[in-house]
């Protein structure tokens, strides 16, 4: 039985999803980024990103002065399909368009939706 909710709550999230995201037009590109390695003869550290491109549903959180400067916190909703059915991580990166614009955005939280298999990740980031 859980393994069957775990699917109906799936589908329903990739669904409403698919449906958010597309009804706001707003494209993002996830960044995924895998493990470092570091190169003892160079210093250099390097990953290898994979970079997935979608509609997803933001929300403008909060906008706040910093230093000067214009803070802007969202949420961004995304399902493992999406992401090449990976766990988000803090180290991945979102860019999203604001004010004419794409933003590289620094992941701050993820909130994952889950019962036996991970449905739904609710993202916040900072740009």
């Amino acid at each position: 039985m859980p393994g069957q909710l775990d699917k109906l709550f799936k589908n329903v999230a990739k669904q409403v999803m698919a449906e958010l995201g597309s009804s706001f037009d707003t494209t993002i590109t996830y960044t995924r980024k895998t493990a470092a390695s570091y190169n003892v003869a160079t210093g250099a550290v390097t990953t290898t990103d994979t970079t997935y491109s979608f509609n997803a549903p933001i929300e403008i959180i909060i906008s706040d002065e910093e230093a000067g400067y214009q803070e802007n916190t969202a949420r961004v909703m995304v399902t493992p399909d999406q992401i090449g059915d990976n766990q988000a991580t803090l180290q991945d990166e979102i860019s999203l368009p604001f004010a004419g614009s794409a933003r590289v955005a620094k992941i701050q939280d993820i909130r994952t939706f889950r019962g036996d298999e991970e449905y739904l990740y609710m993202i916040r980031v900072v740009f």
